[in-house]
């Protein structure tokens, strides 16, 4: 039980971290699951918690759109039940908000460099975010100001 408090104590973590941490340490599964249930039952593990604390600072912190918080918490083990729930607190429009202003925080860089070069970097920046294509280029041509035909081809 020692060397999970002392994983917990450095930052929260979810069941399947923990228990892929302790399989890796050599501990039986048995002794793993005994522990694991008396940790989660004192409220140290709460993966529905971890699941809604993850999504709100990653998108708040990194701008991450769902669908790369729903591939990180997989990761993390999280039931995607659990991730489900935790993403119906991000609505459509704080995500496309948030979308707004990673563009506008890089077209601030982006001063000295063509509009279509600038379009095409919001875009990507946007797209690496998991933001769907489409709406990436929306947002960084009316970021940028401009209807600009060459952007329409990069696009289709």
């Amino acid at each position: 039980m020692l060397v999970v408090m002392r994983r917990l104590n450095v930052a929260p973590r979810s069941r399947g971290e923990l228990t892929k941490y302790l399989l890796g340490k050599e501990f039986s599964a048995d002794a793993i699951q005994r522990v694991l249930e008396r940790v989660e039952g004192m409220g140290y593990i709460d993966d529905a918690q971890f699941a809604r604390d993850w999504v709100r600072s990653r998108h708040r912190s990194r701008g991450l759109a769902p669908s790369v918080l729903t591939r990180e918490l997989l990761a993390k083990e999280i039931d995607p039940e659990l991730i489900e729930a935790a993403l119906t607190e991000l609505s459509t429009e704080d995500t496309k908000e948030r979308a707004y202003q990673l563009a506008a925080k890089k077209y601030r860089s982006l001063h000295s460099v063509e509009p279509s070069v600038a379009v095409r970097r919001i875009a990507s920046l946007l797209q690496r975010k998991g933001y769907a294509p489409g709406l990436c280029f929306q947002i960084a041509k009316e970021t940028v100001g401009a209807e600009l035909e060459a952007v329409g081809d990069l696009e289709g």
